[in-house]
């Protein structure tokens, strides 16, 4: 029966209906509290997409290059050994100031030959350290990635997992940060500029094929002093095209009407440069004369 919210007459409960009251909220309070508890539990496990944020993006924000690629050119000190490794993601670029919701859109390098993109959700993975991604597999349609983070040596590393169906990891590949200024006008990017970095910046004695020695300069950023004219520098790092990519090529000026190619040589401190020849097919390179040769000081 509806009673009116005015009615002010006492309610009389009779004896029995009270226990039985007192019986079911004690129901009610037991079987309540474990679903409370879990979905708290819940909560706190996943964190709030705010709290997230806050978390990753300046960890993740910046440009990333493949641990491993750059492991062997130390070890080489060739581009054309250490191109082995490029394979898959092999550099990426994290915007944080792109965030459109929980997501952006990461730009990717797929075998440093060709552009890639793929979604980064800012929800957790497999654990708290990790980050849904739509990279997809492409062998089926079962394993995912998941972009994480590390830290080794005080050095924060991004972590690309690889996990199987039943969500056990099957592998996974390190990228280390770029720092440093990287410069619009000679396109040292991710691995151009860690490349740069590696094998050719620094200050030099060069003294050519005549004797004439002079100083010059290269920098991480791709630029040059000191060698004639020449403003800025590049070391070519894509090998999967199928003619001319049989040898080691840097150009001064690259891509311009000014640039002057060379076959490199690097052997502890000191660069070789050669004159970079073809051969009649156009389809690999030759190592010419001996023109310069760099120590560094």
């Amino acid at each position: 029966m509806f009673i009116h919210s005015a009615y002010k007459a006492p309610l009389y409960v009779p004896t029995d209906y009270l226990h039985i009251f007192e019986y079911m909220k004690k129901l009610l309070y037991i079987f309540t509290l474990p679903l409370l508890l879990l979905a708290c539990g819940d909560v706190e496990k996943a964190g709030t997409p705010r709290d997230i944020k806050a978390t990753f993006m300046p960890i993740v924000n910046g440009t990333w290059v493949m641990e491993d690629y750059f492991t062997e050119l130390e070890k080489t000190n060739s581009p054309k050994l250490a191109s082995e490794k490029l394979k898959g993601i092999v550099s990426m670029d994290i915007n944080t100031s792109d965030i459109q919701g929980d997501s952006l859109v990461v730009s990717a390098s797929w075998n440093n030959h060709e552009g890639y993109v793929y979604h980064l959700f800012f929800r957790h993975g497999q654990d708290e350290q990790s980050l849904v991604t739509t990279h997809p597999y492409s062998d089926n349609g079962t394993d995912f990635y998941e972009l994480a983070y590390t830290v080794d040596n005080n050095d924060t590393l991004l972590v690309m997992k690889l996990y199987g169906k039943d969500k056990k990891l099957k592998e996974q590949r390190r990228f280390v940060k770029v720092t440093g200024p990287q410069g619009d006008n000679s396109e040292p990017y991710g691995i151009q500029y860690m490349a740069n970095k590696l094998l050719l910046s620094g200050k030099y004695t060069a003294t050519d094929s005549n004797g004439i020695s002079s100083t010059i300069e290269m920098t991480d950023d791709g630029l040059v002093k000191g060698f004639g004219k020449h403003t800025t520098y590049y070391i070519y790092t894509d090998f999967l095209g199928a003619e001319l990519t049989n040898l080691d090529e840097m150009s001064f000026d690259a891509f311009t009407k000014t640039q002057k190619p060379y076959i490199f040589e690097i052997a502890k401190d000191t660069v070789y440069l050669y004159q970079a020849l073809e051969n009649e097919e156009r389809t690999l390179l030759i190592r010419g004369p001996l023109k310069y040769t760099l120590i560094k000081q």
